[in-house]
């Protein structure tokens, strides 16, 4: 979450225990590509092997909607030698979503298989991609993974929702916990840390 899941609370939280993954504060790609320094800045454990002083993978995360143009910054970023990175279609702020950015793509499900496919194919096979999305964002994108192409067709290591405090209209639904990684997908068995969104998958899922 931007502002609160830092470089710092992931260093008190993970020294704690009870976290085998991280992922960042997203990491706002428009149309240039970053300076290595800019990835650093946010996830600064890229200095560190791509994790926290107790040694858990932090796994940066990029938001954005140019397929192209994501695609330039992850590689870039898969120079520094992540621990996996994480694309974010997700977020519900509003300012962010203004800006055709987060969980407003749900409503573009072509464009988000075009962005996991472009950074796919950018990034080197033994560094994961992962992608968070969101549930019940708006009634159209409640069907978006039903519309999506098969994961075969744009690989992404594994995809995990996140159940909505609220909805579009502001109801808040009942028991809305976040459910397991999305199928078909290979999950771990941890849970993460990520965005305050930990996913633990039952066996039939992996």
């Amino acid at each position: 979450m931007e502002g609160l899941l830092d470089h710092g609370l992931r260093d008190i939280l993970t020294r704690v225990g009870g976290v085998d993954r991280c992922v960042s504060e997203f990491i706002r790609i428009t149309d240039q590509l970053l300076p290595s320094r800019s990835f650093v800045r946010v996830v600064p454990e890229l200095k560190h092997g791509s994790r926290t002083p107790a040694g858990v993978p932090v796994r940066p995360q990029l938001l954005g909607s140019d397929p192209v143009c994501l695609a330039e910054n992850a590689a870039r970023l898969a120079e520094l030698a992540p621990a996996g990175i994480d694309l974010n279609f997700g977020c519900p702020a509003k300012t962010v979503n203004r800006h055709r950015g987060g969980a407003v793509l749900l409503d573009e499900p072509e464009l988000i298989h075009a962005i996991v496919a472009a950074v796919r194919r950018a990034v080197p096979a033994p560094i994961a991609v992962s992608a968070k999305m969101r549930l019940a964002y708006a009634a159209a994108a409640a069907c978006s993974t039903a519309r999506m192409p098969s994961p075969a067709q744009a690989p992404a290591s594994w995809p995990c929702t996140r159940a909505p405090r609220r909805t579009a209209t502001g109801h808040r639904p009942t028991g809305s916990r976040s459910p397991p990684c999305a199928k078909p997908c290979a999950c771990p068995s941890s849970p993460t840390a990520k965005s305050g969104a930990p996913t633990t998958p039952p066996a039939a899922a992996r």
